[in-house]
């Protein structure tokens, strides 16, 4: 395996990880989960930020989905492309809020790393784009 291949199935690792652990968390103990990210109290129920616990569990779960087939890379290069779109709707969406005061700056972290994470996909899906080329 080549290491852009190598390097992206780590990223996939690593980014399913991120997301499936914050997912369990906020589901298991939102108010929790918020003070450790340093995320001001929020006065919605706590089922809200477990309904949104569940939607950052699965978007975590499906980066593991190309390591259930055996010919993978259509499947990696699907994933970071939905991913992708699901990254940069988050970071803007959560962005904006906080710009125009619907969401506590302490929320920063979101949109911050949403679009690094964003980023980093679109680097290697042009990276793969253009391997494929060679």
């Amino acid at each position: 395996m080549i290491r852009l291949e190598k390097t992206t199935l780590i990223y996939l690792v690593l980014a399913g990880c991120c997301d499936t652990i914050s997912g369990v968390m906020l589901m298991a103990a939102p108010v929790w989960t918020l003070s450790v990210m340093g995320v001001a109290s929020t006065l919605v129920e706590p089922v809200y930020m477990q309904w949104i616990g569940a939607f950052v569990f699965s978007v975590g779960l499906s980066y593991f989905t190309p390591f259930l087939v055996r010919d993978r890379r259509a499947m990696v290069r699907g994933l970071l492309v939905t991913t992708l779109i699901v990254r940069v709707v988050i970071a803007s969406f959560s962005g904006w809020s906080i710009l125009r005061g619907a969401l506590d700056p302490t929320w920063m972290s979101v949109p911050m790393s949403d679009a690094a994470m964003a980023a980093i996909q679109a680097v290697l899906l042009v990276m793969l784009a253009g391997k494929d080329k060679a």
